[in-house]
C-alpha cells in the first residue's frame, strides 16, 4: 500500500508550528509495512486542499490528513473532504453533547461551530478522540482510503495508536523491519566507497545519513507478515555482514 500525508494548516506553512505529526505518522506507517511516498503541507484554503487531494489520489492508495477539524472558520478539512467525495457532514450527537458539557463546565456559551466540530462525513467510520473534542474518520472508495485526523499532536497520536493502527494492521499484509548501524571515526565518503554495492540494493535496502558525530546506516527489509521469521534472519545476516567491515560499529534500537 502506498501512502501520502497531507498536513493542513497555514500556521505550518508559516513556520509558526513545528510539524511533528508527519514524523510520528511516518514512523507508524513503517511498522505496518506501508510505503510512505509523499508528504505535503498545505494552508487552510479550500481550492488548494482539493487540489492536493486530487494529486494524492492519482499517485497513492492511502491519504492521511492532519489538522483542520476544529470549530473555527479556517478549520476546513472535513468540509473539503466531504466536498471532494460529494458527501454530507453528519452531526454526531455523542460528540456534540460532549462539547456542550465542556462549554457548560467552563461557563461559555455554546458556539455554532460546535456542530461542525462534532460532525463527520456520512458513510465514513468514526475515529474516537479520547483526549480532545473533534472526532476523526476513515473513508474507503474504489480501493482508495482516506484517514482524517486532528492537528493537535496529543489528539492525533492517541487517535493514530488507538484507532488507525489496528485498522491498518488488518488492511496491510506486509511488514517492514529496520535497524540502524552507527559508525564513528570513519568519513562519510569512505563509507560510501566501502559500501557502495549495498546502496544500490532494492530489498533489503541500505541507506546512509550523516549525524553530527557519526554516520548512521539504515538497513531495512520488507515482505509478507507470514514471512517475518525469514525476513528477520536475512536482515540480521546483512547487518552482521556490514558490521564485519566496521568492528566498532553499534546496532541501535
Amino acid at each position: 500500500m502506498r501512502a501520502e500525508i497531507i498536513c493542513i494548516g497555514t500556521e505550518l506553512l508559516m513556520g509558526e508550528i513545528l510539524n511533528t505529526n508527519a514524523k510520528y505518522i511516518s514512523e507508524k506507517l513503517q511498522e505496518v509495512g506501508i510505503d510512505l511516498l509523499y508528504q505535503t503541507t498545505v494552508g487552510d484554503n479550500e481550492t488548494r486542499i482539493l487540489e492536493c487531494l486530487d494529486i494524492a489520489f492519482n499517485r497513492v492508495d492511502l491519504v492521511i490528513t492532519t489538522g483542520g477539524l476544529g470549530p473555527t472558520i479556517d478549520d476546513r478539512t472535513k468540509e473539503v473532504v466531504s466536498k471532494y467525495y460529494g458527501k454530507k457532514l453528519v452531526l454526531n450527537e455523542t460528540y456534540y453533547n460532549r462539547i456542550s458539557e465542556k462549554y457548560n463546565e467552563r461557563g461559555y456559551k455554546l458556539v455554532e461551530g460546535a456542530k461542525k466540530e462534532a460532525s463527520i462525513m456520512e458513510d465514513s467510520f468514526i475515529l474516537d478522540n479520547n483526549v480532545g473534542l473533534a472526532p476523526g474518520f476513515i473513508y474507503e472508495n474504489n480501493e482508495k482510503k482516506i484517514i482524517v485526523l486532528p492537528g493537535p499532536p496529543k489528539e492525533m497520536e492517541s487517535m493514530m495508536s488507538e484507532g488507525v493502527m489496528p485498522y491498518l494492521k488488518v488492511e496491510s499484509d506486509e511488514i517492514l523491519m529496520s535497524r540502524i548501524i552507527e559508525i564513528t571515526g570513519v568519513p562519510e565518503g569512505q563509507i560510501d566507497e566501502d559500501l557502495k554495492e549495498y546502496f544500490t540494493m532494492s530489498n533489503p535496502t541500505v541507506a546512509p545519513y550523516a549525524k553530527e558525530k557519526s554516520i548512521h546506516i539504515r538497513v531495512a527489509i520488507k515482505g509478507k507478515k507470514l514471512e517475518s521469521e525469514n525476513l528477520e534472519i536475512k536482515l540480521n545476516e546483512l547487518i552482521n555482514e556490514i558490521k564485519g567491515r566496521y568492528p566498532s560499529a553499534k546496532i541501535l534500537d
